[in-house]
């Protein structure tokens, strides 16, 4: 008896799991259908929502778009992006969320209100939908990301990458709210006082 409770338990276990996936992606399907349904306007300014705007890509120093050949997505090479030492995105946060992998170097990525992150070859990251976050290479090493936006595609940029977020010494929280306060995006780097 219990040998054959066991034999229906795993020929059950796969049907109920495959049952449970087609009702999970069924829902996901449905509330996609009705967000789309919907204008498709950028998120409003809340106590959630990302305050940025949607525009071409905000660096400090250059982005080089560089396709990863070595993944391959539907016959094509991988949308990519390589950064040169000390050079790195604005705060920005996706509409649908980003999914970064590093391929090659050394990067950095951080999400508002927490420490920088260093990456190495074959690490991830990911910024759900409407998360503050940067990205870009450690200030001695280029970094090349593997990296994909979800769908709502949707950009929205901020401030410049303050030297204290960059350093790992700050959250991003102070940045953020002298860019509400203001709306300067890009930081003024101190000047050098003469010394006496």
């Amino acid at each position: 008896m219990t040998l054959r409770l066991n034999t229906i338990g795993r020929l059950l276990l796969p049907v109920f799991l495959l049952l449970v996936l087609l009702l999970v992606s069924r829902s996901d399907g449905q509330a996609q259908a009705g967000a789309q349904a919907q204008t498709t306007q950028p998120p409003v300014a809340g106590a959630n929502a990302c305050p940025g705007q949607p525009m071409g890509v905000q660096a400090t120093g250059v982005y080089t778009a560089k396709p990863v050949p070595e993944i391959v997505i539907n016959g094509q090479p991988a949308p990519g992006a390589i950064w040169q030492p000390g050079m790195r995105s604005y705060w920005h946060c996706h509409a649908g969320g980003q999914i970064m992998m590093l391929f090659e170097g050394t990067g950095r990525v951080q999400k508002r209100g927490e420490r920088i992150r260093a990456l190495r070859k074959g690490e991830t990251e990911y910024a759900g939908p409407g998360v503050e976050h940067w990205h870009g290479a450690a200030p001695d090493a280029s970094a090349q990301f593997f990296q994909v936006s979800i769908a709502p595609t949707t950009t929205l940029w901020m401030e410049e990458v303050g030297r204290d977020d960059y350093m790992g010494n700050d959250i991003g929280v102070a940045s953020r709210q002298e860019f509400l306060r203001t709306g300067v995006r890009k930081k003024s780097e101190p000047t050098q006082q003469p010394q006496e």
